[in-house]
């Protein structure tokens, strides 16, 4: 059980072409359970599903950007059968997709730690800024656990070699490593983190919305089907779209 009831809410600014999303468990590190982040799914989704909505700025509220899964569950899983389990944990990675393909860009400041299950959320976010004092570690191993969808990732995004190390708990990731493998989009000094992502959104409001939208289609069609064909396609609606009369 959280210690206090976590809050997400939604407002909107810019005249509405920026949704600001705040996610508030921070007193458990915001940490998630499957409620909590169905919940922070759900609100992006309607965040982005408004059509003058052009880019989604996340909050993670507190020190720490995200503290993992919530360990008060991990208890009852031994009383639970590895199919249930491995239900489980194909429906995690399932919210965080739904995140990856949201039609606009997510932009979030990456501040504390990002611990186990917060990787995830970190390779899910379009563009994340991170302070140059956050760190990763994924602590599943010590709790002889092995990772599953966050293993995946860090494998896909990593040198064989960093991925054994942090997957096994030996090391954790620094800023300058994360930004080195692509998984955040920028470092900057801490007492800037701020300041940067306002920075950073504001100059994301001042594209049109459509054109972002179709940004965030290139970019995703790309790296899911490994061709170029939808890409055309959205590119050539743009130029028609936007060539003088």
């Amino acid at each position: 059980m959280y210690d206090a009831p976590v809050t997400i809410t939604l407002t909107r600014e810019h005249d509405g072409r920026v949704a600001r999303v705040r996610y508030d468990n921070a007193g458990r590190g915001n940490c998630f359970d499957d409620a909590a982040l169905r919940e922070l799914v759900d609100t992006l989704e309607a965040a982005a599903a408004d059509e003058a909505c052009a880019v989604v700025r996340l909050d993670m509220a507190g020190r720490h950007f995200c503290g993992g899964w919530d360990t008060s569950s991990f208890a009852a899983l031994a009383a639970t059968t590895a199919a249930a389990v491995a239900g489980g944990l194909r429906a995690g990675d399932a919210a965080l997709r739904r995140v990856r393909t949201l039609p606009v860009p997510v932009v979030a400041a990456v501040r504390g730690k990002v611990i186990g299950f917060g990787a995830g959320l970190l390779a899910a976010v379009h563009l994340p800024v991170a302070a140059d004092d956050a760190v990763l570690t994924l602590p599943e191993a010590r709790y002889g656990f092995a990772p599953a969808g966050v293993g995946h990732t860090i494998a896909q995004a990593l040198p064989r070699a960093h991925a054994y190390d942090l997957l096994t708990g030996a090391a954790t990731a620094t800023a300058a490593q994360l930004l080195a493998w692509g998984l955040v989009a920028r470092v900057v000094p801490a007492a800037d983190l701020d300041g940067a992502v306002d920075a950073l959104v504001g100059t994301l409001a001042a594209v049109p919305g459509p054109t972002l939208r179709a940004v965030v289609e290139v970019v995703e069609s790309s790296l899911a089907t490994g061709s170029p064909d939808r890409a055309y396609e959205v590119s050539a609606r743009t130029i028609v779209a936007g060539a003088p009369r």
